[in-house]
């Protein structure tokens, strides 16, 4: 008999053995039987703390927003009512709404109400809100939210709140934070103190050591557009394009283009040769805002130490200023062993050379491939 055999009766074997023993039938049917009905004792029982928990959830949740509907109701009417008066300090404010105030929840909604009021109002209405911020002690809630150290959101919400309600005295505080380790908060104080003190308040970026993200400029950038009271940067960009902080020179190109100060151009040349290729194509998307009679060439002539891409960007900018000066130059490009490079200037010399076209088809004639394809490129271009 072979072994596998053997092996195998003596498992059947040894199983009928178990079968047939009484007492290990009644012992597994017991074990079995005991395990399965706790099993499903504790499944219900799991399955209605579940369902408690979500119902509770639930209930809270539904009464903690009708809760806030029913106040939000009363205080834009009360706070409408307050605002449009003529002179907030001889209103007398009902004695339920002070009672209110008395809940943190309540006084966050009345600071949240305010601000959105505030956006939409200003003059005589927007003086209002702000001394009803005051006559309800709010400010006091932004005053310690601002000096909260250990939750950087709350902090950035103080910050938000006192600047909205034009708390010029509170304008040395919110510029400590101009420089804060938190993201967050120093976006916040930046915006803050231009709102506040408007062109002036540029004076962060003197000790800026920290990236100001193209978000926080862009921000940045309309906060100044808002402010009624323009001012000259000319003598200050000199510096801030010094700046080790790369973003700060970048901010500060950005404002020379915003503002078209044609005195700091030798300033923004220097850049060209910055070390950060962001800093570089800042300099020359300014320089092209900036452009003169020799910006062409002078963006030729760096042509060949910048990125791909930022030898794109030039000679797509050449398209609008460059002229028969700039030929020969550009002919030297058809030597680039990127046939990229070698369109975009085809297009520059067809479109602002007078004989453009007829250069490109006796360049297309000697050199074939590529210069084929890319005369008939530059034609179908031209003819749009």
């Amino acid at each position: 008999m072979h072994i596998s055999e053997v092996i195998l009766q003596g498992r059947i074997f040894s199983g009928l053995i178990l079968l047939d023993n009484p007492f290990t039938n009644v012992l597994t049917k017991y074990i079995s039987d005991y395990y399965l009905i706790s099993g499903v004792k504790v499944m219900w029982i799991m399955i209605a703390i579940v369902v408690l928990v979500i119902y509770g959830y639930l209930y809270n949740k539904k009464r903690n927003f009708q809760y806030k509907r029913r106040i939000s109701e009363k205080l834009e009417i009360w706070i409408s009512d307050i605002i449009m008066e003529e002179s907030i300090e001889n209103i007398v404010i009902p004695q339920r709404f002070y009672k209110m105030m008395n809940n943190p929840i309540i006084r966050q909604y009345t600071i949240d109400e305010l601000i959105g009021c505030k956006k939409n109002f200003s003059g005589a209405v927007g003086e209002n809100i702000v001394a009803l911020y005051i006559q309800l002690g709010l400010k006091e809630d932004s005053i310690r939210k601002l000096k909260s150290n250990k939750k950087w959101h709350i902090k950035a919400k103080g910050i938000q709140e006192l600047y909205m309600m034009d708390q010029m005295d509170m304008l040395t505080n919110i510029y400590r934070n101009t420089n804060s380790i938190n993201e967050y908060v120093r976006m916040e104080a930046q915006t803050g103190i231009i709102h506040l003190a408007g062109y002036p308040g540029l004076r962060f970026l003197d000790v800026a050591s920290y990236p100001i993200t193209e978000w926080q400029q862009l921000k940045l950038l309309e906060q100044l557009r808002l402010t009624t009271k323009r001012e000259d940067l000319s003598e200050k960009i000199p510096k801030w394009v010094l700046s080790k902080n790369d973003t700060v020179v970048i901010f500060a190109l950005k404002l020379a283009d915003e503002y078209q100060y044609f005195s700091v151009k030798p300033h923004v040349l220097q850049c060209l040769v910055h070390k950060s290729a962001s800093v570089r194509s800042q300099a020359m998307k300014t320089l092209v805002r900036l452009a003169d009679e020799n910006t062409a060439m002078l963006l030729l002539g760096y042509i060949h130490k910048e990125s791909f891409a930022n030898q794109v960007y030039i000679l797509d900018a050449l398209r609008g200023m460059a002229s028969e000066r700039e030929k020969e130059a550009l002919l030297r490009l058809f030597n680039h062993p990127n046939d990229i490079i070698k369109l975009k200037a085809a297009l520059v010399i067809g479109s602002c050379c007078t004989d453009g076209l007829q250069v490109l088809e006796e360049k297309a004639r000697e050199t074939p491939e590529p210069y084929e394809r890319i005369l008939l490129h530059v034609q179908s271009e031209l003819k749009r």
